[in-house]
Parts: structure tokens; C-alpha cells; sequence
């Protein structure tokens, strides 16, 4: 087994626990959310006029669609993108592909600063991130192993947990739950399915991420190559 990436693994989420620390690796789940929102947006042929990330993690895309479809899939790629960028995330630490997850986040915020973040802390967060991500890249060794299986962890933990989240707002305060609730707005069914469906999707990616971040780590029987 390899203890390196479980320690790894258990290392982050203790740090995600830390005030301020956690809270600032929390929103590279927010940044993929936020992105996925603008990026489906754009493909569907519509406009995003920009991003805001905050300290407390919540984000929002302001986008304009050129149809309901379009609309609907818009507000459907936030939690869907997450739980698909957590098994990605899954499948290159297994493979050791250390630096492409940082390169990807690397793109993914310059992205984002160049074309759609927009408040003073997103672009303050932004830069902070975009510093780290390179400095570990510069500095090799163990850097880019235990911040690609850390931003792994961060991802899959807040991939899950906003699903329940946005659950129990769409069971509660469907009128304040989110895309939830824009789904509920631009369809016929209730925020309460939509936040049902954010779950199931959650969990289903979550249990499939970690059996393959699992069965990898068995694989690699010889270690880490720090």
C-alpha cells in the first residue's frame, strides 16, 4: 500500500479543518464550480459577464442564456463539474501526474482572472493561489505531490458536503437554495428534486473517485516519487 499518498490524504484533511488555511483551499472547489458554470455557459452560445468568489467560500457566475435549455445546463454543470473534477483529480494523483494538476489549476485561475473574476477578493484569492501553485511547481521535490493530493482531497470533501448543503436548503429554503432553485425556476419540478439529484451525483462520483484514488495507492506498491 502506499502510505505515502494516505498520509498525504490524511494530512489534508486535517489541514481543510483549519480556520482561514481551510478555508482558503475550500474555494479551489468554488473556482471549479464558478468555472463550470461559465464554461457551459459559453458553449451553449451565451455571455457571462463575471465571476465573484468570497472569504466564505460561496461564489456566483452572472451569465445570460440563449435558451431554457441552455439555461438549464448552465445551472446544472456547478455540481456536476465539481464532482467530475474530484474524479479527475482521482484519476492524475493515481497516476502520479502531480504537476498536471497544478498546471490545470494554474490555467483554470489565470482563466479566471483574465476573463471572468471581477471582485477584489476573488482577484486577490486568485493571485495568492496562482503564487503557491507555482511556487510548489519551482520548487519540486515532495511540493507538487502533497499540494495535488491535498487540492484532491479539498475538492472531493467540498464536492460532497456543498451537495448536502444545497439539500437541506432545497428541502428548507428552496427559495434560497441555489441553482437548486434556479433549476426549480426554469422547470417544472421542485428545488427539493434538484437538490436531491446534486446529492445522489455527489455521492456516486465521490464513491468512485476515492475507489479509484484507493485501488491506485495499492497499485503503487514502491512509493511515491518525491
Amino acid at each position: 500500500m502506499n502510505w505515502k499518498f494516505i498520509g498525504y490524504f490524511a494530512i489534508a484533511l486535517l489541514v481543510i479543518q483549519i480556520p482561514v488555511v481551510g478555508t482558503f483551499f475550500k474555494i479551489a472547489n468554488t473556482l471549479i464550480h464558478e468555472s463550470s458554470h461559465a464554461i457551459m455557459a459559453q458553449i451553449m452560445q451565451g455571455k457571462v459577464y463575471q465571476i465573484q468568489l468570497f472569504a466564505n467560500t460561496e461564489g456566483v457566475t452572472y451569465t445570460a442564456s440563449t435558451s431554457d435549455m441552455a439555461a438549464i445546463l448552465t445551472s446544472l454543470a456547478g455540481y456536476i463539474g465539481s464532482s467530475v473534477a474530484a474524479f479527475g483529480l482521482a484519476v492524475l494523483n493515481g497516476n502520479r501526474k502531480y504537476e498536471w494538476t497544478l498546471w490545470l489549476f494554474v490555467i483554470l485561475a489565470a482563466l479566471n482572472a483574465v476573463l471572468w473574476v471581477r471582485n477584489a477578493f476573488g482577484i486577490t484569492w486568485l493571485a495568492l493561489f496562482i503564487g503557491l501553485l507555482l511556487f510548489a511547481l519551482r520548487r519540486q521535490r515532495n511540493w507538487p505531490a502533497v499540494l495535488s493530493v491535498g487540492l484532491f482531497v479539498f475538492v472531493l470533501a467540498e464536492s460532497v458536503t456543498s451537495s448536502f448543503e444545497i439539500l437541506w436548503l432545497s428541502l428548507n429554503l428552496p427559495a434560497q437554495a441555489g441553482d437548486a432553485a434556479n433549476l426549480a425556476r426554469e422547470t417544472s419540478l421542485p428545488a427539493m428534486f434538484w437538490g436531491m439529484l446534486f446529492m445522489v451525483q455527489a455521492i456516486v462520483f465521490g464513491f468512485l473517485s476515492l475507489r479509484t484514488a484507493n485501488r491506485k495507492a495499492k497499485m503503487t506498491k514502491s512509493g511515491l516519487s518525491l
